[in-house]
């Protein structure tokens, strides 16, 4: 380095508060990441550049690259931006910035003298290339093996909660520490999704970083951040559990996740299928939820609907009868007397299924409206009942689903 050029260079050196200003307020606008910081963080940032200033004279005037407590000070740094929520192309640019200001100010000394312009171009523009490049990589790498290590805590953390949900569903108190752990509201109830894939040999080998990028799809489909679903691979299938709107009704929060696991078939392709439980909260909520949608997903497929969205909500009644020993047997004695005369039970199915419109009934079955009557007729006076009156429309029409399923499921009946 000239003399001339070092004379400037240290004169530049000895008012370093003006270029750290001038470097911060670039970065400080660059990014909304660097705009939204708190007070406290900006003052984390402020004294970051100071450092790597300091540290840029140091380097340029003593020819020595930084030691091994400055590139700890520059890892320190790159760690705590992880933390913050900084994204790692945002903390990339705010070096590019800094070195880009640095420049400025060193050029604008020298632009009226020839030889300190030429010195500036032959000797530090080199010199500033390797000093942020290696600034960028002791920061970058610290970064990356920062938010590794914290998604490593945090997939353990999601581990712990799913062991807690799936194996300890009495442990509240467990439940609720591990979802404290994560910063997720264990109060919040939340729908769980079980997702078939059409990936079974991922799903069989673990591949995570796979299943983390389907994860990633599914959450911008649903618009929520990637920390705010947890997710496991349970029996097979993906299992998601999305919260919900807090204040939201049971109704609505079912009907919202219908429209989003129709967006997910349709988005994702490796979704073939969903299964969609009914909204619930703590541990054991959130493992009845996730019973419900293999339940309804399970239902689905035997009956082979389409498209492959089934809500436990469809099946919510039918399910609770079955599991009613003694309604099952008064809903069993109906099915038994009107299968005496079997033309009847086939009359009463298609009944339903035409909405109880008798033309249209007749016409499915292929009989005269008279022999429709007749027969409906016949099913009030054995069974003592009224087809207009509700309470005996529900139970016929849960006899009939009853009754379809089980020739799925092969329960008796």
């Amino acid at each position: 380095m000239g003399s001339k050029l070092r004379a400037k260079t240290e004169q530049l050196a000895s008012d370093q508060a003006r270029i750290v200003e001038r470097v911060y307020a670039a970065i400080t606008v660059s990014d909304e990441a660097y705009r939204t910081l708190p007070g406290p963080h900006r003052d984390d940032v402020h004294a970051h550049v100071a450092f790597s200033v300091a540290l840029w004279f140091k380097t340029l005037l003593g020819g020595r690259s930084p030691g091994p407590g400055d590139r700890d000070l520059l890892e320190a740094y790159g760690r705590r931006r992880v933390h913050l929520g900084v994204p790692l192309t945002a903390l990339l640019a705010a070096i590019r910035i800094g070195s880009q200001e640095l420049w400025g100010a060193m050029v604008e000394v020298g632009l009226e003298e020839r030889e300190v312009l030429e010195g500036l171009l032959t000797t530090v523009c080199p010199c500033l290339l390797g000093f942020f490049d290696q600034l960028a990589q002791s920061i970058g790498v610290a970064y990356v093996d920062e938010q590794q290590r914290q998604a490593r805590w945090r997939e353990s953390l999601r581990n712990e909660l799913v062991c807690v949900v799936f194996s300890f569903p009495d442990d509240a108190s467990g439940f609720r520490r591990a979802c404290e752990s994560l910063g997720l509201d264990s109060t919040m109830p939340r729908v769980a999704l079980a997702l078939d894939l059409a990936i079974p040999d991922i799903l069989a080998s673990r591949h995570e970083s796979e299943v983390e990028q389907l994860v990633l799809a599914i959450a911008r489909q649903l618009k929520l951040p990637t920390d705010d679903l947890v997710s496991a691979v349970h029996q097979g299938r993906l299992v998601i559990w999305v919260p919900a709107v807090r204040g939201e009704s049971m109704l609505t929060t079912d009907r919202r996740m219908r429209t989003h696991a129709h967006s997910l078939v349709r988005a994702v392709s490796q979704v073939h299928g969903v299964g969609v439980g009914l909204m619930n909260e703590g541990a054991v909520g959130w493992a009845t939820s996730v019973d419900e949608a293999f339940k309804a997903l399970q239902a689905g497929r035997r009956r082979g609907d389409d498209p492959p969205v089934f809500l436990y909500s469809d099946q919510a009644v039918t399910d609770s009868v079955l599991g009613t020993d003694n309604v099952l047997r008064y809903l069993n004695s109906l099915l038994e007397r009107i299968s005496i005369e079997p033309e009847l039970l086939s009359t009463l199915a298609t009944y339903f299924d035409q909405g109880q419109h008798r033309k249209l009934t007749a016409s499915a079955l292929g009989i005269h409206p008279n022999t429709l009557n007749y027969r409906l007729a016949r099913l009030e006076a054995i069974l003592g009942a009224q087809l207009d009156d509700a309470g005996w429309i529900s139970k016929l029409d849960l006899v009939i689903q009853l009754r379809r399923l089980s020739r799925h499921i092969g329960i008796p009946l």
